[in-house]
């Protein structure tokens, strides 16, 4: 018996450190799909829409300056994630600009080094809080019909509206405006004339691009 009770007691302490090793594990970084914000001086802020799969890590930025010359900065890459940080590679932006994204809980923290290039300067560097799940992209309609609001709530709701297949995209400049509930998207039809406005998220479903 007592040879039993000493293996049973030894399994369960083996299993308590290995459970109390994967929730120290996971308290190192859990942020999750979608974006985050930061405010910086003079009505300026930064957007970082971000995705991982695995370890691996997509991102697409903007930074507003808020400036009178309408200046803007802008940055997508792709990277892999070590110890829950990321340095990211991109095929469109200046290569000299590094971006490194890493995780801190539920929060992602920037660092944007030689990227004024890009107008991503230090200012933009620093931590970034969660504004909603939805990242930018493409998104497909999922219900048979879905209205264009003009603010985001059931009582602004427009004339305007697509169905059920129909693509729209949420894009990075406009998810500052984006709610939790709601998204700002542009719809492009056949014709080419475009429409936006707001639609409740759960009518979408986002497409991998």
């Amino acid at each position: 018996m007592k040879s039993l009770f000493t293996g049973h007691s030894a399994n369960s302490h083996k299993w308590m450190a290995w459970v109390f090793l994967m929730l120290c594990s996971c308290a190192k970084g859990y942020a999750q799909n979608g974006t985050y914000e930061k405010k910086v001086n003079k009505g300026g802020y930064g957007i970082i829409s971000f995705q991982k799969t695995g370890n691996q890590v997509k991102a697409e930025i903007f930074a507003w300056w808020n400036a009178p010359n309408g200046q803007t900065g802008s940055y997508t890459g792709e990277g892999t994630l070590k110890n829950n940080s990321a340095v990211l590679h991109s095929v469109e932006n200046e290569p000299g600009c590094k971006v490194t994204l890493s995780i801190v809980q539920d929060k992602i923290k920037a660092l944007f080094t030689h990227c004024s290039t890009d107008h991503l300067t230090d200012e933009f560097s620093g931590t970034y809080i969660k504004i909603t799940d939805a990242i930018a992209g493409q998104y497909v309609v999922d219900v048979p019909r879905a209205y264009f609001h003009k603010t985001p709530d059931t009582g602004s709701k427009l004339k305007a509206y697509v169905l059920k297949g129909d693509k729209v995209r949420l894009n990075i400049d406009r998810i500052g405006a984006s709610e939790q509930n709601w998204l700002y998207v542009y719809f492009t039809n056949k014709a080419g004339k475009e429409t936006a406005g707001f639609i409740p998220k759960g009518s979408l479903v986002r497409i991998d691009e």
